[in-house]
């Protein structure tokens, strides 16, 4: 029988050093999450649902203007 939902063994080894750039990176991420966090620490559900609606909508609507662009052409 073939097992379509197999569970996949840990292959990373939790001893394994990450590289030099990888660190980098991942602090760098977390340096910005942090600040982004403190930025918007005291804003309400409502604010960040309508912050959100409105970075989907300043990059998503230029996107699919591009896409429909695109589509037209061909």
């Amino acid at each position: 029988m073939i097992k379509l939902f197999k569970k996949v063994k840990n292959r990373h080894n939790s001893n394994q050093k990450a590289p030099l750039l990888g660190k980098y990176i991942d602090r760098q991420l977390v340096i910005a999450g942090e600040y982004l966090n403190g930025k918007t620490q005291y804003w309400n559900k409502a604010s960040k649902l309508v912050a959100l609606i409105l970075f989907c909508l300043l990059f998503g609507i230029p996107c699919i203007l591009l896409l429909v662009k695109a589509i037209n052409h061909l």
